[in-house]
Order: C-alpha cells, then sequence, then structure tokens
C-alpha cells in the first residue's frame, strides 16, 4: 500500500499512513434472503436531523446512499438546537421513517436519550437509528457497549484516541499548559477534556480548564470565550485545545482563532470544520465526509436486513488526517517542524 502525506494512523505519528479517501470495511455489503424491498414506488424513507445542512457528514452520507443502489429518500431536518428535539419528536414519530440517522452528540441524545432511560414519550424507541459523529457514545451512555449496542441505535466516532492527540500537540512543540475551552453543558466535552486531562498527567503537561461560564439558568455563556483565552494566557497557556464541541468549535471557532491570535496562542482542533473555516493553527481529524460515508454503510445493513441495527457495532474510521495552516503558523512565528509537514495536508488561507 503506497503512503500518503494526508493521513495518520490511530497508533502514531511515525507509525505509516493509509492511502486518503479510502474507508475501512466499506465495500458494498453483500444482502441475503432476508434483505428488505425498497422500491422508486415505495424507496426507504431516512430522516437526518443535523445542526446544519452543508456539514461534511451529512454529504458523505447521501453520497453513500446515492451509489449503495437502496432506492431511498433522504430528507434532511436542521436542528440547530438539541432543546428543539421535544418538539420535533412527535412529528418524526407520527411520520414513520424507516430510519432516523443523527449528526453530533447533542441530537443524538435529545433523539434517543440514554440507553438506561429509554423513554419511549419522549425519544425515539420504535424506529431504528444511525449516529455520526458522536464523541464516546459509551461514555454519554448512548449505548452500552461500542461492539453490541444492545438497542437499535449504533453510529460512527469521529475523534482521535486523547493519546494520539496528545502526541500530535507534543510533536509541533513541547508545549508545556494547554488551555482547553469549552462548554461544560456538552456531555461530550466533558468526557473529551477528562480524557486529555489524564493523558496530559502522563505526559508531563498541564491543562488550563476554561470551561464556559454559565447564566442563572444554566446556559453556558459563549461571549466570554475572549475572557477565557485571554485569562489562559495570563496563566501562561501556550497552546488552545478546541475539542468536538458545537457551541465553541462549530458556531465560534473564529472568535477562538481570532483571540487566541490577538495572545500569541497556538491552536489545536479535534475536528474538520472549524480548522478549514477559521485561522486555526492545526487539527488532527477524522475527515467529516468519510465519518458520514461510514454511517451510510450501516443505514443501509439495517435498511437491507442485513444486520439488525443493535448487533452492528459503533465504530472509528483507522486513520485521521493532519491539516495544518501556515498563514496561522506564520502570524504566531511557529513554522511546522519537517517531519510534520511531511505527512500533513496544508490548509490554504482563504
Amino acid at each position: 500500500m503506497s503512503l500518503s502525506r494526508r493521513t495518520v494512523l490511530t497508533g502514531a505519528l511515525t507509525a505509516g499512513t493509509l492511502a486518503a479517501g479510502g474507508l475501512p470495511a466499506l465495500a458494498q455489503p453483500s444482502f441475503g434472503p432476508a434483505a428488505r424491498t425498497f422500491t422508486a414506488a415505495k424507496p426507504a424513507r431516512i430522516v437526518v436531523l443535523t445542526p446544519r445542512k452543508d456539514v461534511g457528514d451529512v454529504l458523505g452520507l447521501r453520497d453513500f446512499i446515492a451509489s449503495s443502489g437502496l432506492s431511498a429518500t433522504v430528507e434532511v431536518r436542521e436542528v440547530p438546537q438539541a432543546s428543539a428535539m421535544p418538539t420535533l419528536l412527535p412529528e418524526i414519530r407520527a411520520s414513520k421513517p424507516d430510519l432516523v440517522v443523527t449528526v453530533f452528540t447533542p441530537l443524538t441524545l435529545g433523539a434517543v436519550g440514554r440507553y438506561d432511560d429509554p423513554d419511549p414519550s419522549r425519544f425515539l424507541t420504535d424506529v431504528p437509528v444511525v449516529f455520526t459523529s458522536v464523541t464516546d457514545p459509551v461514555a454519554s451512555r448512548v449505548v452500552r457497549a461500542l461492539d453490541r449496542p444492545g438497542r437499535a441505535v449504533t453510529g460512527t466516532r469521529h475523534i482521535a484516541p486523547a493519546a494520539v492527540q496528545m502526541k500530535t500537540m507534543l510533536s509541533y512543540r513541547r508545549w508545556k499548559k494547554i488551555a482547553a475551552v469549552y462548554n461544560p453543558a456538552e456531555d461530550n466535552m466533558v468526557v473529551a477534556v477528562r480524557d486529555l486531562k489524564e493523558e496530559a498527567a502522563r505526559q508531563g503537561v498541564e491543562i488550563h480548564d476554561a470551561a464556559l461560564p454559565r447564566d442563572a439558568s444554566g446556559a453556558p455563556q459563549a461571549a466570554a470565550i475572549p475572557d477565557l483565552i485571554a485569562d489562559a494566557a495570563r496563566a501562561g497557556a501556550e497552546l488552545v485545545y478546541i475539542g468536538p464541541d458545537t457551541l465553541v468549535a462549530s458556531n465560534n471557532n473564529a472568535v477562538v482563532a481570532e483571540q487566541a491570535l490577538a495572545h500569541r496562542l497556538a491552536t489545536f482542533c479535534s475536528t474538520e470544520l472549524p480548522i478549514r473555516r477559521a485561522n486555526l493553527l492545526m487539527g488532527l481529524v477524522s475527515p467529516a465526509v468519510n465519518v458520514g460515508r461510514f454511517a451510510g454503510l450501516k443505514a443501509v445493513e439495517i435498511l437491507t436486513g442485513a444486520k439488525p441495527a443493535d448487533t452492528i457495532p459503533v465504530e472509528t474510521l483507522n486513520r485521521f488526517s493532519l491539516l495544518l495552516r501556515i498563514g496561522a503558523a506564520k502570524q504566531l512565528d511557529l513554522y511546522p517542524p519537517m517531519r510534520l509537514l511531511n505527512i500533513a495536508e496544508i490548509v490554504q488561507d482563504a
């Protein structure tokens, strides 16, 4: 297999690379006699719940469904906030879709709840659900176990293990203090920062906890991001870590990038879209289109009857792309080491 400059194995940056764009086990599945039949007259109906219609997960899902040969319609519903789910779910349930796809942890939890609280009056329990880009579905109690979810809910993860993320950050510079800016109201971020702290302790790195404050009603305050970054700089942080956070990474990436550069702090992001859209320094990511295509495979397996949903394992892609933005590096006077340039995708400035 030829090496690629664009991808990194989960094991380590030095472990080698796989060809970019391919997906593990994404050959078309073989469907047995139990397969369900969908036709042009009666196609499978898939409802996708996503914060934004243009995310790569949705594009990849559509692409795989279209190429699979399955007769299906894909209805994409934009749900910017998980708080809208209680109002939306009765309508979804009444329309009787054949499958529901959810994007990211907040909407997934809003749709299916926790496995130990499967209340059919509040969550989807009578339709199979495939999620995509959920950080830690076991810690978030979306599924009981990755290898056997235990209910008709399965999907894909998208974040590199904390040890691999830390190795990547330290391969750029031997940072002594890293600030984690995150929304503590998102369960996936609580888990991600916990894992980051545990790995940082093993590596002798200090984590500055920069959780967003909450107002009197408990809502996180994104307006506090500039102050949090300024405080981190005063505390001696050298790099700002941005995890799989809808509020911080997806909705406020430009603010993080601007404020970090203003305080001469490097930035690292664990998801793809923020670093492609904002002036962030680097990221180690699963390309969202590939994650969506992998979720599409699971959707096709369910809809054709190839496998019961509750037996399909939750999986992560086995490679991650290193993204570097040279414009940000120049502004920080932190040019990447050559060993990273040899394996990275250079993100062009807009």
